[in-house]
């Protein structure tokens, strides 16, 4: 092998060494940067949507870009997990502080054919004035829950309510550019480590 040669094969390798130190920093980085949240990563364009407020105006997603978005599928009647996570958001705005003007959470329903526009308005705004309940269709809520992967059906049961509804439980954290960053399952609800991933966002 002339020396020309020996160059030409000795920066390759260096080139691929190179490559492969990159590619195993920048996989290291990525990590601890994703550990240093408390939720779990979830990543994407959050899909656009748009249904009505607690207050009857038309709302979408991206009425809401600049602000990050705590988004949750819930619905009026549900004796537990909603309440409770309702509760949860409500604290996390608490913690927040000055920073909670750059944060909206959302509530829709998966219950449309109860949870009409007056139901919201005595529901939604009892944990927070500035919290929006949505609405629409039962074809519009089910686009919009297919959308993001969200789970829910009709369980009859014997109750005063006529029915309950099964139903994802998870809260999703969306950046103020639009982009899910992170979602927060039902034993990951601590209101002051998800209002730390909030501020890191922000």
């Amino acid at each position: 092998m002339n020396r020309k040669k020996f160059y030409y094969a000795l920066i390759t390798v260096l080139l691929l060494i190179a490559i492969g130190w990159g590619v195993i920093l920048f996989q290291i980085f990525m990590v601890k940067s994703k550990a240093d949240f408390y939720g779990n990563s979830y990543e994407g364009e959050a899909p656009e949507f748009t249904l009505s407020s607690h207050n009857g105006e038309k709302v979408k997603l991206s009425d809401f870009k600049g602000k990050a978005v705590l988004l949750f599928f819930g619905y009026t009647k549900c004796p537990d997990i909603c309440p409770v996570t309702m509760g949860t958001l409500k604290n996390v705005t608490d913690t927040l502080g000055e920073d909670s003007a750059n944060v909206q959470v959302l509530f829709i329903t998966i219950d449309p054919e109860r949870d009409d526009q007056e139901k919201l308005k005595s529901y939604v705004p009892y944990f927070s004035e500035s919290f929006i309940g949505l609405t629409g269709t039962p074809e519009e809520i089910d686009k919009v829950a297919d959308d993001y992967n969200a789970f829910y059906m009709k369980e009859e049961v014997e109750s005063e309510s006529g029915y309950l509804m099964g139903h994802t439980s998870s809260v999703y954290l969306i950046n103020p550019k639009g982009h899910f960053v992170l979602r927060y399952p039902q034993n990951r609800m601590d209101p002051a480590s998800i209002a730390e991933d909030i501020k890191k966002i922000l």
